[in-house]
């Protein structure tokens, strides 16, 4: 049993929890360094504790927490925390008992603990298509479970994407075409190469074997528009402010590796700034009408996901793409966004993203 935390201890304190630290390495913290980095001088700067600690040491109540210092981050005795950022990459211990029984007890103790949750792929597009002005922007998605339902759909529209309901990173991901009398299949872990079918039921088998391992949605293609013959799509990362009201603190247009169909940086992809692409079709004035709209479409997404499931959120990544007609969609919203999808700019020492995560914390401290 997890003890309580005091409520009245004189300095407060900020955490960011992750699944495990590598103290052998040279960048302990991983993907999240930067992170933390900017949080640690933030609180520095306004008198609050910050460290980082791991699932298993939060679960067991051992205090002890990363710090950050001149030689690095190094584990120390720390006091409980006042608010918990949950920045653990494992899906799989998000699922298991252990991490419910500490999510209750945070609950109990009425301990903040945000973005509590990865979300599912299809929870997300259900809640969305609820929403009547949300409804026009996302493509149609089922959960896939056979080959006849792959053929509805291959008939219905000129691609098809099939994802898994947990996956990340782009990871996984299939691609259905049809050529004539031929069935097309890409995957993105080998998106070089394409398999040709005779039969949707040929072409099923290979995308049946992965979902004897996990689920996985079926998703209407969509005809963007790239840059040269690269796949482009536009990362909103949105932040919940200290009056609860969502904002965008950051975009940025991803450009996909040309032998891919997706855009993650994790699969070779590049970034550029979002006003920068748009440039290429739009004249300022309506740039900044259409740019206004996403924003907007970003916005509405955050408050759908917010209100529709449990749990504490204070940011999301949203993902947009637009079709050759320019009609805005709704790709992906993520609870765990990457911190690495900003343009850098050498005149901010901290990002906005990290201050608006400071900012709402210090409401609740």
């Amino acid at each position: 049993m997890l003890q309580s935390f005091p409520k009245n201890q004189k300095k407060q304190s900020f955490a960011i929890v992750t699944d495990s630290i590598n103290e052998e390495s040279l960048n302990p913290l991983g993907s999240i360094t930067t992170l933390c980095e900017e949080l640690s001088e933030l609180c520095g700067d306004s008198d609050i504790n910050f460290y980082v600690t791991t699932f298993k040491k939060l679960l067991t109540n051992e205090l002890k927490g990363y710090k950050r210092s001149d030689n690095g981050w190094i584990l120390m005795n720390v006091p409980p925390p006042t608010v918990i950022h949950n920045r653990i990459h494992s899906r799989r211990l998000e699922r298991t008992n252990e991490f419910k029984l500490l999510n209750s007890s945070l609950i109990n103790q009425q301990i903040p603990f945000f973005n509590a949750r990865f979300l599912n792929k299809l929870e997300v597009f259900k809640a969305l298509i609820d929403i009547a002005y949300i409804k026009p922007y996302v493509p149609y998605t089922e959960e896939c479970c056979s080959a006849e339902q792959l053929g509805n759909f291959i008939q219905k529209y000129d691609s098809v994407f099939i994802k898994p309901i947990h996956g990340s990173q782009g990871r996984n991901i299939f691609k259905v075409t049809k050529d004539k009398d031929l069935y097309r299949l890409k995957n993105s872990q080998s998106a070089e190469s394409e398999t040709e079918y005779q039969t949707i039921s040929q072409l099923f088998q290979p995308i049946k074997q992965q979902l004897s391992k996990r689920s996985f949605i079926i998703q209407e293609g969509l005809a963007l528009i790239s840059k040269d013959d690269r796949l482009v799509d536009f990362r909103f990362l949105c932040h919940k402010n200290k009056f609860n009201k969502w904002e965008v603190t950051s975009t940025v247009a991803r450009i996909g590796h040309p032998t891919q169909f997706v855009s993650n940086l994790a699969r070779g992809g590049d970034l550029q700034k979002i006003d920068e692409f748009l440039s290429q079709y739009l004249p300022k004035k309506e740039r900044i009408h259409f740019k206004r709209l996403l924003i907007e479409l970003a916005i509405e997404c955050c408050i759908c996901i917010d209100s529709s499931f449990d749990g504490l959120f204070a940011e999301f990544g949203v993902d947009l793409a637009i079709d050759h007609q320019f009609n805005p969609w709704v790709i992906e919203i993520n609870s765990k966004p990457s911190k690495d999808l900003q343009v850098s700019d050498p005149i901010q020492k901290i990002r906005p993203s990290t201050k608006a995560i400071f900012s709402l914390v210090q409401s609740y401290l």
